[in-house]
């Protein structure tokens, strides 16, 4: 019997594509999804014949990806936003560091090796993450979910351990507590959230088995907030383009973008020396949304869909990260 829960997954930024990094400097264990594996499919040749049953199969493909979820500890934290995102400015004399993470027209390559149940190591390599979602919700930790997709798996008779698991330092929902804002105000009723960033990668198909290239597509970011529902404002200013609208007020056109600093959400988990992440996206419409109502009297909530733009002069998503490496891809 093999235990489930023996199972870990390391990460570094490659130089180039084509060149796997040789030692991890990342090290991660997962709180849900899958490993970086080994993928691919099959498919039958399909030809006339006197039988009922195809009788023989190639493989059409192979590739490496995977699906791991962690915590939002701030060195992993920062490695999976760094690869959805691209960019990272640092600031900082000595601990902590400070890095704004922002938008890059390409994507960092990265090597991943996994480790399960003591029994299965692999590498992958030349892979770039599709996609991340950040989520949080009331008493629960920050985890990121990332979409990896690859080119290169590759076994491996044991595991990679250059780097020590990362523990410590992972921020709880209560963590932004007071620094959860809309347009420039700290809401206390926000009691979820999610931000999806998406890449939209897609494979590379040549005149080899595995892809020749991984080719990103339109970047977006999407958030859900849930809150409790105190007042009716947003929904009017959605609909009516205005908190308090006037009889027969019709239905407008228009788009509402948030004012002020749009969301600004701010996770502090120690203060000495600060470990923190911020999401800041300042230009963010929302879409119209209903309130229904309950049998059983219990509060009612609003759920919040909204978009991220590129206005051209502010950046769509900037991502904060304190913690203690003076630089994301040594």
């Amino acid at each position: 019997m093999v235990a489930g829960n023996v199972a870990n997954t390391r990460f570094a930024f490659q130089t180039a594509q084509g060149t796997p990094a040789a030692t991890s400097v990342y090290g991660v264990q997962l709180s849900g999804g899958g490993l970086v594996i080994g993928e691919g499919t099959n498919a039958y040749f399909e030809e006339t014949s006197a039988n009922q049953m195809r009788s023989d199969v190639y493989a059409v493909e192979r590739h490496g990806g995977g699906n791991p979820e962690i915590y939002a500890r701030v060195k992993g934290a920062a490695g999976l936003l760094l690869g959805v995102l691209g960019a990272d400015a640092v600031t900082g004399a000595g601990d902590p560091y400070s890095h704004e993470i922002t938008h890059a027209a390409s994507l960092p390559w990265i090597t991943w090796w996994s480790h399960l149940g003591g029994l299965d190591f692999e590498e992958v390599s030349d892979t770039k993450i599709s996609q991340l979602v950040i989520s949080g919700e009331s008493g629960q930790p920050l985890r990121l979910a990332a979409t990896v997709m690859g080119i290169r798996p590759r076994h491996q008779t044991a595991e990679e351990t250059t780097v020590a698991l990362e523990t410590g330092d992972a921020p709880v929902f209560y963590d932004g507590d007071g620094a959860l804002q809309l347009e420039g105000a700290a809401v206390a009723s926000i009691g979820s959230f999610t931000c999806t960033i998406n890449r939209n990668i897609t494979q590379v198909m040549g005149d080899g088995l595995t892809p020749i290239d991984l080719a990103e597509g339109l970047y977006t970011v999407e958030w859900q907030i849930g809150k409790l529902w105190a007042s009716d404002d947003l929904r009017k200013r959605i609909l009516y383009a205005a908190a308090d609208p006037s009889d027969d007020t019709d239905v407008v056109s228009t788009v509402l973008q948030l004012g002020g600093t749009g969301i600004d959400f701010k996770f502090t988990q120690a203060t000495t020396p600060e470990r923190s992440i911020q999401l800041q996206s300042p230009i963010v419409t929302v879409d119209p949304y209903r309130v229904d109502p309950n049998t059983d009297g219990s509060p009612l909530r609003e759920d919040l869909t909204l978009m991220t733009l590129d206005d051209g002069t502010n950046e769509p998503l900037t991502v904060t990260v304190l913690n203690d490496m003076d630089d994301l891809q040594p």
